[in-house]
């Protein structure tokens, strides 16, 4: 059984001109022990997705319209309240890509360690453990920057920090949103290293959501591309990065640079994501899509099965040989 199965997963936020389906239709799968990636352009719904597995949007701002989100078999919007601060932590723990707004600006970065450890592992909560893992993610001299506030650390170390956090209490899926985004290169490099180093130590399973293609295709299992609260296609990553099916998928990818292009313009997708709760007719990506026909503007697709695990959004989508051609 995967450990976490979104089925048919809609979501509206209430906004200042009512409610907006911003996820529709969601269906996403990751097995026990996989670094599952979530791909797409800003707007997508990826972050929601992410956030609706252990139900951290407000509630009354966010409402489930419909499907489940099962993790470890239970439905978490079906959870009360104290079986939801189990899965928070215990089963589901978050890595967000802003660690100076994710960390609390007022409490020592070893309390905030404590308190998580306090909460799911309470046999384990000393200042020793603290310690142990803020030397475990990297971090020199843990007993001094225990002391500190996150102010006092430089972004890499602010990320470590959120990292030893996450992972002290031993979570079983680790939802690392956008995790190097804010650092430079060579820092990125040495979190990425760490969160598989980790992975491999704990039997943990990552869910990472990102726009950097070329980690995709260093670390990930599986893949998913989401676009406009929908995803439109998902299967092992290697397969999905050298055959891509779905045409926005092909775009995505085309948009890549690449070393020895030289002057070459970079290929673009024209356009933009819908706005929430406004898609178009059909199919959502049809307006931007260089090969729509006629019926996708007005026929909504189906998520249909390509074989060997590829499931695609797009009634004209092939894999192999012929799809590198250009077809849809």
């Amino acid at each position: 059984m995967p450990l976490v199965e979104i089925q048919n997963l809609q979501l509206d936020l209430t906004v200042e001109a009512g409610r907006v389906r911003v996820l529709d239709g969601v269906d996403l799968s990751i097995e026990q022990g996989t670094v599952h990636a979530l791909v797409g352009e800003s707007g997508s719904g990826k972050s929601l997705t992410a956030m609706s597995l252990a139900r951290l949007l407000p509630e009354g701002f966010a409402q489930r319209a419909g499907g489940r989100v099962l993790v470890d078999g239970r439905d978490v919007f079906a959870l009360d309240a104290g079986a939801l601060r189990q899965v928070r932590g215990g089963i589901v723990s978050y890595v967000f890509q802003e660690p100076a707004t994710a960390l609390n600006p007022v409490m020592r970065v070893g309390d905030q360690i404590l308190e998580s450890l306090r909460l799911h592992q309470p046999d384990r909560a000393t200042r020793a453990e603290v310690e142990a893992w803020l030397r475990r993610v990297g971090i020199p001299a843990p007993e001094v920057r225990a002391r500190q506030y996150p102010q006092e650390l430089s972004g890499g170390m602010q990320q470590r920090v959120m990292i030893a956090m996450a992972l002290a209490p031993r979570p079983r899926l680790l939802v690392a949103d956008e995790p190097t985004t804010a650092l430079d290169v060579t820092i990125q490099a040495q979190i990425l290293d760490l969160l598989m180093d980790l992975r491999r130590e704990l039997g943990m399973t990552i869910l990472l959501i990102t726009h950097n293609l070329g980690v995709v295709a260093e670390i990930a299992d599986d893949l998913s591309v989401m676009y406009a609260g929908q995803v439109v296609e998902t299967g092992p990553a290697a397969t999905v990065m050298t055959d891509p099916a779905h045409p926005y998928t092909k775009a995505l990818l085309a948009s890549v640079p690449r070393l020895g292009a030289g002057n070459q313009l970079l290929a673009t997708i024209p356009g933009a994501v819908p706005p929430a709760g406004r898609p178009p007719t059909g199919c959502r990506f049809h307006p931007r899509c260089p090969v729509a026909a006629s019926p996708c503007g007005v026929e909504v697709p189906i998520p249909r099965s390509m074989g060997g695990g590829r499931v695609v959004r797009c009634p004209f989508a092939v894999v192999g040989a012929v799809a590198g051609k250009g077809a849809a």
